[in-house]
């Protein structure tokens, strides 16, 4: 098993823990290693919560990765985070997000292909991407204005803030916020009790239509937003970014 991402199931809730210090960035090998525990999740299993080790929940991408990258691999390494949040999106059993220090970026983008999204007080979370000429390209446009509504999801994006926990409550980006990460866990594990003492078939089927409610289709709007990112590959501000990020030592 990778270092870096740890697997548990305790009766039949599913633990995924990040563990890529200092700010758990989802570099390249860390979104494998989370797809492939993905894909051996037992059957069995009717809950899956992804929380971190350290000081944050996930800071985004690892930009020094992605400084060294063309534009092919970049294009590549957003098929690699779109592929792993669908699948997120699409299993059949609920998924919570546990957030503590902030969520940012693409870990954002992770916590919006869960069910839930649970965070303490001093949590701070946001889409840094159009200060650095780009756009979230992960699910971040489609997600956030599916969940929240388009004049929301048009402040966090526009502003590229870091909003602290009692707004991103107030904005239903989170369901919940906690005083400290004990407490946070306390009520995850209660929570997820409640959920896997219910039928797990219902629960799939009840996922399914809650979904379908909402009407348009999310992949079609998805590969929309690929395009969109797309167009910011030759972006000056992105390309003036990324040259910084190179010279920094």
């Amino acid at each position: 098993m990778n270092k870096k991402v740890f697997y548990d199931n305790i009766s039949d809730i599913g633990i995924l823990t990040i563990d890529n210090p200092p700010v758990n960035c989802l570099s390249m090998d860390l979104i494998d290693s989370i797809n492939s525990i993905i894909e051996q999740i037992p059957t069995s299993t009717k809950i899956l919560i992804f929380q971190s080790k350290g000081r944050g929940f996930c800071a985004g991408a690892d930009l020094k990765e992605r400084a060294k990258m063309n534009d092919d691999d970049t294009i590549k390494t957003l098929e690699k985070y779109n592929y792993l949040f669908n699948k997120i999106d699409s299993l059949s059993i609920p998924t919570i997000c546990a957030i503590h220090g902030y969520a940012l970026g693409g870990g954002l983008e992770l916590a919006l292909s869960c069910d839930f999204r649970f965070a303490t007080v001093e949590s701070k979370l946001g889409f840094p991407e159009t200060s650095i000429g780009i756009i979230p390209g992960a699910g971040g446009t489609q997600r956030m204005t599916r969940l929240v509504g388009e004049s929301i999801s048009k402040k966090w994006i526009f502003t590229a803030d870091k909003y602290d926990a009692s707004e991103a409550l107030n904005d239903n980006v989170i369901d919940r916020v906690f005083k400290n990460k004990k407490s946070m866990d306390e009520y995850i594990k209660d929570f997820s009790s409640k959920i896997k003492n219910n039928s797990k078939p219902a629960i799939s089927l009840a996922k399914k239509a809650i979904s379908h409610s909402l009407g348009s289709n999310i992949i079609e709007n998805l590969n929309y937003e690929r395009k969109q990112y797309l167009k910011t590959l030759s972006n000056p501000d992105r390309i003036k970014f990324l040259e910084k990020m190179r010279d920094r030592k």
